[in-house]
């Protein structure tokens, strides 16, 4: 059952930031994750400032050549179904599209599913790869923080008190570039355990559509947060993008991710489900970079 809370909607900037700052509030947009959390006790505020009033945070654009801007209000459902995200930011878009239970593609926003930090979740995996980077202001000054630096430890966040997370950019692809995301589900053998393992990377290809120019390379639900690979992101480029190079990128995946039982038969079977994992999401954004068939040229048909 939630406790009694007060509830506000401000409609500037500078209120919202000063009610958040009181002992006992919360920010919040969507207020998925924030609803779970109060019904079981795990958190209790005594006042729920809510940001879907403020001012200039509903920005959304999406476009080949010039990126991805989300703002704080958007809800997770606008990006689902634009064209642009699904064809070259198709990482973060199967990410959406597996989403479960479906009222969080209706009522959740994509930076509070980001800036919520919990270790299970689809999303910020996805993020990492597309290299994201999210505007977090105090309502004055504004800086720039890439996803990589976001997460601290568990549920921990870069955002300090008196700021929020005003929006987010995604950079545009390389024009013959693909991405992949995919997810395991598996049981839960013992306490501190993850129900999944996910997976998600970018590669960006020469002209010829042979050789990797650019990759990255991000597993989630193996720790507090996602992290990125980057001994096999340097490793793959310049190489030719074929079955063995995403092999051995998929073994340092393997290899670099830290064990989180002492039970030696779970992380075996764990790290060959990273394995993969790591494999699969490689030659599918490789495979997307090689079959692109949005040239730049068409890319006016977005507006």
């Amino acid at each position: 059952m939630i406790q009694p809370f007060d509830f506000h909607e401000p409609t500037s900037m500078t209120e919202a930031l000063a009610l958040a700052q009181a002992p006992g509030a919360r920010l919040f947009a969507g207020g998925c994750e924030l609803v779970l959390a109060m019904r079981r006790g795990a958190v209790r505020y005594q006042n729920l400032v809510s940001i879907m009033k403020l001012p200039g945070l509903d920005t959304f654009t999406a476009h080949p050549k010039i990126g991805v801007e989300v703002g704080a209000q958007v809800r997770i459902n606008r990006l689902a179904s634009h064209i642009w995200v699904g064809k070259r930011w198709a990482a973060l878009h199967e990410a959406i599209e597996q989403l479960h239970p479906p009222h969080i593609l209706n009522m959740g926003t994509l930076i509070g599913n980001v800036c919520a930090a919990v270790n299970y979740y689809d999303l910020p995996t996805a993020l990492f790869a597309h290299r994201a980077e999210l505007r977090i202001t105090d309502g004055t000054a504004t800086r720039i923080v890439p996803i990589e630096a976001f997460y601290g430890a568990d549920r921990q966040t870069a955002v300090q008190p008196g700021e929020m997370v005003a929006s987010m950019f995604l950079p545009p692809p390389g024009p013959d570039a693909g991405s992949a995301f995919k997810k395991i589900y598996k049981a839960r053998r013992r306490e501190g355990d993850l129900h999944k393992i996910n997976a998600a990377a970018y590669i960006a290809l020469d002209p010829a559509r042979e050789r990797i120019l650019d990759a990255t390379l991000a597993l989630g639900c193996i720790g507090a947060h996602p992290i990125r690979i980057p001994a096999a992101e340097a490793a793959l480029v310049g190489q030719l993008a074929d079955e063995a190079v995403f092999d051995a990128a998929a073994a340092q995946a393997m290899a670099a991710v830290v064990p989180m039982t002492d039970a030696p038969w779970v992380e075996e079977i764990r790290s060959e489900w990273i394995r993969i994992l790591a494999r699969d999401v490689l030659q599918q954004a490789a495979s997307r970079a090689r079959s692109r068939h949005d040239p730049a040229e068409d890319a006016h048909l977005a507006y």
